[in-house]
């Protein structure tokens, strides 16, 4: 690796990793692999009643749900020591649907019978309850209108389904949303029936840098930047297989609008992969990294933050790091602009981003009024953003940059040359 894509995804890491999701990991990995295959619910997940745990999009469209198994033939698998294995993952496509589609809503995540163990059974049972608002496989929107493109990737541990509270507003706004499940990282199913999970030490490419507290200091930053590197990798193969599914006869033929850029973004370590893959695939129009930070060591002293002309959203949840970690002289340079913001919102936390702070533990009135609110303005800022730097429209993200400090309590700062027309 050259040395200033070094620096620069050393950097990228400070401004985004937090390895506090590790909440999901099971089973072991299995062969041989599938083929590309779109995936359909199993009834026998399908869960009795429906439980409304999340809150509802807020946008015009109503959603579908449409996942497939990919595999990029052409690059190996790091996370294994199994010669000739080759990357593979689940990717969750969530999209504006026809009105008229008939059916039922989405198991809310199929296979999640592969975190047992994980997970208590008080927990899988509130999740096998829950339905998503998205219907599976149904058809995408009449009309021949192109949808805008959005990537997300999720925390590390996680699973790409715990995060749909925010995936399916932005999908209800018009876009079209690609959620990444990567194997290794919490269990995947696939549909062959295989369950790639946790590896035991014998058999990991890449040791667990959040278990080994054996790895010296050199060869975590290794392996922190070379897993990053495969996400962001993930990204541009999901890129790509997009374009097909545009061009071929496809429900999404002729469909999605990738002609003028993708927009990226995660949560804790999936932001550092949205905040690295902007600056490795022109492609991807801009960035958003949710609640991620970066590891004590030579992160917080790499310099040289001022490249890259996609723009940079940071969102954070208040507390000391926000305020400590990074000055803004390493955001400033960013030449597509960056904008960093602390969510003022009490008893709103890291988990909260996702869906965990809905289901995953004892939740008090006024607890789910606090995450509730702070999923809102979450979903208000990736939504506005993404439509100025990539739809180009500026109206909505001006609009909240610019509210007073009375109407939100929220520390907003505008840094680099944001606003090409000015503010």
């Amino acid at each position: 690796m050259r040395p200033y894509i070094f620096c620069v995804l050393l950097l990228l890491a400070a401004l985004s990793y937090d390895d506090g999701t590790d909440v999901a990991r099971a089973t072991r990995r299995a062969s041989p692999r599938p083929r590309a295959a779109q995936v359909k619910s199993s009834s026998a997940l399908k869960a009795r009643s429906v439980v409304e745990v999340l809150p509802a999009p807020t946008g015009p469209y109503r959603t579908g749900r449409m996942s497939f198994a990919w595999k990029d033939s052409e690059r190996e698998e790091l996370e294994t020591k199994a010669t000739g294995d080759k990357r593979e993952l689940m990717v969750h496509l969530f999209y504006p649907r026809d009105t008229a589609a008939t059916g039922e809503r989405a198991v809310y995540m199929p296979d999640a019978d592969a975190l047992r163990g994980e997970w208590s059974d008080a927990t899988l049972t509130r999740i096998r309850a829950m339905r998503s608002f998205s219907h599976e496989n149904a058809p995408v929107a009449s009309g021949a209108a192109r949808y805008p493109v959005a990537i997300f990737s999720p925390g590390r541990g996680m699973k790409a389904l715990m995060n749909q509270a925010l995936i399916e507003d932005l999908a209800s706004h018009g876009w079209v949303v690609a959620a990444i499940d990567a194997p290794y990282n919490a269990p995947v199913h696939f549909p062959d029936g295989r369950v790639l999970g946790k590896l035991q030490p014998a058999e990991q490419g890449l040791p667990d840098v959040s278990a080994n507290k054996d790895l010296d200091s050199e060869r975590f930053d290794q392996v922190y930047i070379e897993r990053i590197t495969q996400w962001s990798r993930d990204v541009s193969f999901v890129i790509d297989q997009l374009t097909a599914l545009d061009n071929e006869s496809s429900p999404f033929a002729r469909r999605l609008d990738i002609q003028r850029g993708v927009g990226v973004f995660g949560h804790s370590y999936g932001g550092t992969m949205a905040g690295t893959v902007r600056l490795l695939d022109t492609r991807v129009r801009a960035a958003i990294n949710l609640d991620g930070y970066g590891p004590d060591g030579p992160y917080a002293v790499v310099k040289g933050l001022g490249v890259g002309a996609q723009p940079f959203l940071w969102v954070l949840r208040n507390g000391p790091k926000a305020e400590t970690w990074y000055p803004d002289r390493l955001l400033r340079p960013i030449a597509g602009g960056a904008l960093r913001v602390v969510l003022n919102r009490p008893g709103f936390t890291h988990e909260d981003f996702s869906d965990e702070g809905f289901w995953g533990g004892i939740n008090t009135p006024a607890r789910r009024t606090a995450k509730l609110k702070g999923i809102a303005e979450v979903r208000e800022w990736v939504r506005t953003f993404f439509d100025a730097t990539v739809r180009g429209d500026r109206v909505g993200l001006k609009r909240i940059v610019g509210r007073p400090s009375t109407v939100t309590p929220n520390r907003v700062r505008v840094l680099g040359a944001f606003w090409p027309n000015g503010r």
